[in-house]
Parts: structure tokens; sequence; C-alpha cells
């Protein structure tokens, strides 16, 4: 009977997570994935970053980010207002579709849809991690029915599934901070346990090898660190030139501050870290002393907690122990003498007391493997898109700890501060300090000041707003969402409680919401996409509000449903009437217009008008009293609002947001005329060409007009290695196309032209002089960018508007038409007889014929692709 009872009384078995967490995966790829290849890379922030991108992989420079262009055909902006790591992904992504080595030959990023897939895929997978983690942390700390319910919210909501297909930093920062507020929910709530084994690997003869959490932590992040560490020892070795007139040599520098930091996160690490710093404040504090003793100030002096001795000897009792930990536990006492004297010097400084505050605890429990988790991936946000992270996280921590009574725990060093901000430190600053050695005070000024300090508290960019600016855009980026949240707020505040975990959670959610919001509105630059790490928050709230309508613990009051019915209502009309709404959520200028005139008359207001009866219906039957078939109802018109924002609406506005249908016209219409290469060194030459034979290759997009047979010319310039600005030499040779491939021409050259190459070749043969890179450019029918500053043109020619050559480049900004009208005269750059192409605004391309120079130009002037609203490109032949 005795054993009946305790079987009775022992909880059933959880079900793993394992599967589930998969199927979380494949449902968010399955959603997220689909189509993003089926519009165009929508200007100007995915082509902006995506050339900062495609120039790390022509570089071969993943530390100093650039940005060639400008408003001149000689500017070179560079690129200082975001972090590394958005630009990582890109040129991560690009490389992984097999696009721009090198930096990619001409036209290949508008060759095919692998281009916006290498872009976006990086950034969805990121969107799949945030949703993955919220996940898996409301599955362990309430029940796995809420968290598919949050899952499907956040998810649907189209503020994050259209963000999460778009390459701009914010969903990695919004992913972060969903995995780091995860993390710090399961570190509050679990994080008693020891800590749990990660996974087994199985050995040969039966042997086992054993992963714990810690282990794989530390895996992990090692791993991201060693990476870079090995990086930057390899780039300032190759790449030695610093910003800097004095600085020890970064190349070893660089990964000894990793590799000391990363040490650091263990008790000995760590002890080793902070003895330099001891030292030097315990000598400070000598110093101090021995100058008030001479100057007769009475400054108090310092007390030996073993026998009151006050005399200058005591210092170097201290010092005189050069045991290790003795040592580094007297300058800790040391250290924190000036608190024993602000009490009067009756109260000693202890050992325990001072390793409360400079001791690092081993880690042995989850707890603190999760806040581990939380400090890296806030580290990591850091990369993202700076401070906003920290900023968001920080807020629900500070307040978590005052609304909790959480200060004992603080100082008992429950919340692995110094281990953490060490973790965080090792993860993020590494490349600050390799870019500011490269750019200098520059990107100081930049980055931090201009973009950073001044967006948070002066504001830049003509963007002003106070705390009502995100409700607009909370309300269209969630639609029916959105129209729960009174009631789901309502909810929350009620059943938010201390007693129960559950209860706990809530009020965690409810105050990561809070603070997102409050956060973002204080900050006084504000665009309609800065929000995005509020919109998870609220979808949470919302998830808990349909699960207590699931379980029956609250009804949909006729009152909130009323009110849910009139904000979707409101909101559709705003869509219906201003269908633009939803992409302004992530792009840079909000005047830029629907294209509802011809020749497009697009209209979708039928798809907005239906999803808006439809959410309706649905909150109308969550009121009555068949609460689940409500609450599958809301879940369905959530669904559906989703999938046609991604396949329905995206592939329309992208199209009108980008111009890659107007660049491809371009390489698909232009003429090829041949090649032309420089060189910076003889031996750059030799390097290249020392083998070659009387086929001439070069990859290309291929257009339309090319044909077995037609002449080429190549052009080999040979510059001198230590002024790129001097040419020493250069040929011509004359050659004809004897094969087409899908991206590549070869030139067969005629004996007598390929011998121009050899004096060449025998000069590299003996000489080791190499400059610069090489430069390579196929010479073919130009295209022009005229009063165009989208930046969207850089990235689709792949920087062929402000290449090397002065006759390639041809970005002209400046509204006094002043450069353009040069250009066009001038017949080194311009040649007659070639056709030209010039890629602007809609709305001025009729106004480029009225500044052609030459009659034929002005009668062969035609538009000759209008697929967008915003860009059209025009030809013509000089």
């Amino acid at each position: 009977m005795s054993s009946e009872l305790a079987q009775a009384t022992v909880p059933p078995r959880r079900r793993r997570l394992g599967l589930e967490l998969a199927l979380v995966v494949l449902v968010s790829l399955g959603v997220l994935v689909p189509g993003i290849w089926n519009y165009s890379l929508v200007d100007p922030w995915e082509t902006h970053y995506g050339e900062v991108g495609r120039m790390m992989l022509q570089e071969h420079d993943w530390v100093h980010m650039q940005w060639p262009g400008g408003m001149s055909p000689d500017d070179n902006e560079g690129f200082r207002s975001k972090p590394v790591l958005t630009f990582w992904l890109m040129a991560a992504g690009m490389r992984s579709v097999g696009l721009a080595a090198d930096g990619g030959y001409s036209g290949e990023m508008t060759h095919d849809a692998r281009t916006m897939v290498g872009i976006r895929l990086p950034f969805v997978l990121f969107g799949v991690l945030g949703l993955t983690l919220m996940w898996w942390m409301l599955a362990r700390l309430v029940n796995r029915r809420l968290a598919w319910l949050a899952l499907l919210v956040v998810l649907t909501c189209p503020f994050y599934c259209l963000i999460a297909r778009q390459g701009i930093p914010d969903m990695p920062l919004c992913a972060c901070v969903m995995g780091a507020i995860a993390m710090f929910v399961m570190a509050m709530e679990d994080g008693a346990r020891s800590i749990d084994e990660a996974f087994t690997v199985r050995l040969p003869g039966n042997r086992r090898l054993a992963f714990d959490q810690r282990q794989l932590l530390l895996l992990i992040c090692g791993g991201f660190v060693l990476i870079q560490a090995a990086y930057y020892a390899v780039y300032f070795t190759a790449s030695p030139r610093l910003a800097l007139v004095r600085f020890p040599n970064p190349a070893i520098v660089l990964p000894l501050l990793m590799a000391v930091m990363f040490c650091a996160l263990s008790p000995d690490g760590w002890l080793v870290l902070r003895l330099p710093f001891l030292m030097l404040g315990g000598l400070t504090l000598f110093w101090i002393w021995v100058y008030a003793k001479i100057t007769g100030s009475g400054a108090p002096r310092p007390r030996s907690p073993r026998d009151g001795r006050t005399s200058w000897r005591v210092v170097f009792d201290y010092l005189g122990e050069w045991d290790r930990y003795a040592l580094d536990r007297r300058l800790v006492r040391l250290l924190l003498s000036p608190v024993a004297w602000s009490r009067g010097e009756k109260w000693e400084v202890t050992d325990a007391w001072a390793d409360r505050v400079l001791g690092m605890a081993r880690l042995t429990s989850m707890r603190q493997i999760y806040l581990l988790w939380c400090y890296a991936l806030l580290g990591v946000s850091v990369l993202a898109k700076g401070p906003p992270g920290l900023g968001v996280v920080g807020i629900v921590g500070a307040f978590y700890v005052v609304m909790s009574g959480g200060w004992r725990r603080l100082w008992e060093g429950h919340f692995e501060l110094k281990r953490g901000i060490l973790m965080m430190l090792v993860m993020f600053l590494p490349w600050h300090l390799a870019e500011w050695l490269k750019e200098g005070a520059r990107f100081i000024d930049e980055y931090l000041f201009t973009h950073i300090l001044n967006r948070a508290a002066v504001g830049v960019d003509n963007s002003p707003g106070t705390f009502e600016y995100y409700t607009s855009q909370i309300g269209h980026g969630m639609w029916l969402w959105a129209g729960l949240l009174p009631a789901a707020f309502a909810a929350a505040l009620l059943r938010a409680r201390t007693d129960t975990r559950e209860g706990r959670v809530r009020f965690l959610m409810v105050l990561w919401a809070i603070s997102a919001v409050a956060f973002f509105s204080l900050v006084q630059t504000k665009f309609h996409h800065y929000i995005l790490p509020a919109v998870p928050a609220l979808g949470v709230l919302v998830a808990f509000f349909l699960d207590d309508l699931w379980e029956r613990r609250e009804r949909f009051h006729p009152l909130y449903a009323g009110i849910a019915i009139a904000i979707v209502l409101f909101i559709c009309r705003d869509l219906v009437w201003e269908p633009e709404r939803w992409i302004e959520m992530f792009v840079f200028r909000y005047d830029r217009p629907w294209p509802v005139g011809d020749p497009w008359q697009i209209d979708p207001s039928d798809g907005f008008i239906f999803l808006g009866v439809i959410a309706v219906a649905a909150i109308a039957i969550a009121a009555l009293p068949w609460r689940r078939f409500g609450v599958v109802a809301l879940c369905t018109a959530g669904l559906s609002i989703c999938l046609w924002s991604l396949h329905g609406y995206m592939p329309v506005a992208g199209t009108h947001w980008g111009m890659r249908e107007a660049a491809r016209a371009y390489y698909a219409e232009r003429t090829i005329y041949g090649e032309k290469r420089v060189y910076f060194g003889a031996a750059e030459l030799y390097d290249d060409l020392g083998d070659l034979d009387h086929k001439w290759r070069f990859r290309t997009f291929v257009p339309d007009t090319l044909q077995m047979g037609q002449p080429m010319t190549i052009q080999v310039q040979v510059n001198k290695a230590e002024d790129e600005r001097i040419m020493e030499q250069a040929i011509t040779m004359i050659g004809t196309v004897t094969h087409i491939g899908d991206h590549e021409v070869e030139v067969t050259l005629p004996t007598a032209e390929r011998a121009k190459l050899d004096p060449l070749i025998v000069k590299g043969k003996t000489s080791n002089k190499r400059g610069r890179p090489m430069v390579h450019a196929v010479d073919a029918d130009r295209l022009i960018a005229w009063q165009l500053y989208w930046r969207g043109e850089n990235f689709w020619s792949g920087d062929e508007l402000f290449a090397w050559l002065p006759e390639m480049k041809t970005g002209f900004n400046k509204t006094d038409n002043v450069d353009f009208t040069k250009y066009l005269n001038d017949r080194t750059k311009a040649p007659l007889g070639r056709r030209y192409f010039v890629i602007t605004e809609a709305g001025r391309a009729t106004t480029v014929r009225s500044m052609l120079p030459t009659p034929r130009a002005r009668d062969s002037f035609e538009i000759i692709d209008t697929t967008s609203n915003k860009f059209s490109i025009v030809a013509f032949y000089l």
C-alpha cells in the first residue's frame, strides 16, 4: 500500500524538449525563409550595408569597414556608423551561396536570386534563434502551450516577420535581447540546479566523453574569441599600418588581451588579471599616505587588520608577501581600506568582505551558466547595433533587483557582474579596438559621439518624436495582436505575482515590455524599426492572455473586445489608405510614394480589408463563450496576416523600393568591348599572367549583345608599386571572343598580340615590388548614377560607379550638374559612338535628356526600364 501511494505521489516525467525545439526551428524557417529571393534588396539599408560587406570580400579586410562613394565621383565616405556584426553576416552569407569572391565579377550582384538569399539568410537565422530561445524559456518555466502561442504571436507580427527577412542590424539586436532576457529569466527561476550535462560523444571501445553546460558555454564563446584573436594576429601582421603613431604591435597585444580576458573568466585567471590593478591601487594609496605624512594634512592612515600598526611599514608588510594568493588578498584589503577609514577605523576589511567585492566564485550552478549566456548575447548585441541591447536588458535587470528586493543577492554575487562584464568585453571590445587602431580619432568621433551619444541624447537625421511616436508603429506592426494589447496588459498586471513561477515570469515580461518602450522613447533619435526589441515582449503578453482564454482563467470582456475591434479597424483604415506603412517600418525616408499612378496602379486595399474582416471576426468569436474556438480563430487570422505580408505585400513593395531590376537591365543590354587590368609593380603582373597562353579569360555578367567572334580590346597597365598614381607602361592587345560561359568570356589573342606581354613578364620575373591589389574592370558601355544617393546604385554595380579608374568614376549626385556635364564632354572618359546608361529617380528620368551635350544623344534618348516607381534607367548614344 505504501509503495502504491509513493508511486502515486511521484510527478509524471516531463518529455524532453529536444524534438519540439527542432520543430520550433523548422516551423520558424518554414515561415520566414520561403520567398526571401522574390524581391529586390530594399534601399537604402540593405544595399548600403550589403556594399560594406561586399567591400570586405573585395579588400580581404574583415576589420576596417569601407563604403566608397559620396556626392562627388572622387568621394570616399568610409563607414563608421555601425559595429561590424551585420557586415560579417552579409559577407559570410554571400560567400556561403558562392557570391562575391574577391568582391565579385562585374554585374554579379544582379545576376540571380542568390544575392538576396546570401544577404538575408543570416538575419533570418537570427530571427529563428530569438524565437527558439523565447520558446524554450517559456516551455521550461510555464508550459508548452504558452510557448507555442508565444511563438505564433511573435512570429506572425508583421513587424517581426518582415524585419526578420531584412538585412539590417535590428534583427540580430532583437534576437540577442530575446535570448538575453530568456537566459536571465531562466537564471532567476531555474538556476539553483547543479550544472547539467550538455551532450555526450561516443568513442570507440564503448567509451563516452561527456560535456556539461559549462564546457559547452566556454567552447562556443571561446571559439568565437579564438577566431577573432587568430584573425587579428594575421591581419595586423599583414597590414601593420595604423592611424595611431605610437602603439604596441597589435598583432601581439590584441590577441594577448583577448586571451587574458577570457582566461580571467576562471577564478585563477581572475586573480592574475586583477593583481596589477590591485598593486597599482595599493601603491597609489601608499603614496597618498606618504604625501599626507609629509605635508601634515592629517589624512587617515591604513590600519593593519592584524595588530593595528599605522606606520608606513605596514604597506611594505603587505607587499613583502610574495606568495601570489596571499599578496593578492592583502592588496584587496589595502585597496578597500578607505571604506574602513570612512567608518572611523573601527571596522576591519576582512578577507571574506574583500573576496565578496573583488573575488570570483567557481562555476557550480546553472544560474551562473544562464547568466553568462545572457552576458555573452549582450556582447554580441553590441557588435550588432551598439548599446541599445545593454540598455534594455540593463533596465530590466535593475528594476528586477529593486522590485524583488534582490539587494542581498546582488551583494553576494548572484548576478555574476564581474564575470559577466568580462564576458561582454571579450566579445565586443576587440573589434572596436582594432577599428580604432585603423581609423584613429575619426572612428571615435563618428561612431561614439555622432552615432551613439548624439543619437541618444540630441537626435540626428531629423527624426524627432516623444513617447507617442512608437504607438502607431506598434499598431501597424502588430495589427491584430495590437488590438489585444489592452486586454493582455490588464490580465498580465492582475496575474503578475511573486508567489508562483508563472506569476514571476509574467512580471518579467511586463517589465521587459515597459522597459523597452520607455528606453526607445527616451532615445532622441527615432526610426520606426528602433522599437522592434519591444515587440516580442508585447507578443508574449498577448500569448499569456490567449493561454488564459484557453484555460478559461480569463474571459474576453465585451469592453476589451470592442476596444480590440476598434483598434484593428483603425489600423486597417490606415493600411488601406497608406499601404506603405508596412515597408516604412524598415526604410530611411518616409515620404516615398506608393506606386498608385500609371503604369503601375498597385492597390493592395482588397487584401487589407479582407484580413481586417477576418481579424474582427476572430475577436468577436473569442468574446463569445467558445473561447478555445476563438483562440484558434485568432491564431488563424494572425497567421493569415503574416503569410500575406510575406508573399503578397512584400514582393510588390520590395520591387518598388529597390533598384535591382533597373541595374540588371543595364548589364543585360550593355555592349562589352574588352577588359582593362592595372598592376602595381611588374611582379604583380608576373604573379597573375606569368603562365598565360593565348587564351585571355575574364568574368562578367554576359549581356544579350555579346556574340561569338566579337572583337575585344585587352588593356594592360603597370603602375609604380610605391606610387600607384604613376603609370610606368601600358599595352593594348586585340583578340576575338571564342567562348562564352555562364559568366565568363574567353578571348583568343593572336601570337603577335600575345607577344606584347613578354617584356613585362620578363621584367616582373626578376622584380619583387608589389603594391596595392590589382585593379580589373570590364570595358563596356558605362553606367552613370545621376542625382541619385540611395546607396543601392553602389551595391548593384559592384562599386563600378566609384571605382579606382578615372573613367569609371560615374557617380554624380550633386544637383549643380557640373561634374556630370564635365564627364560627358571629356572624350578620354566618355568617347563618342558608345551607349551610356543613366540610373536615376523615376521622377527625374526625362530631365536627363535636356542635359545631354550632342544632338545624337538627345535623339537616341530612351527610357528602358520602369519596373520601379522609384528608379528608372535611361540610355543614349554620344
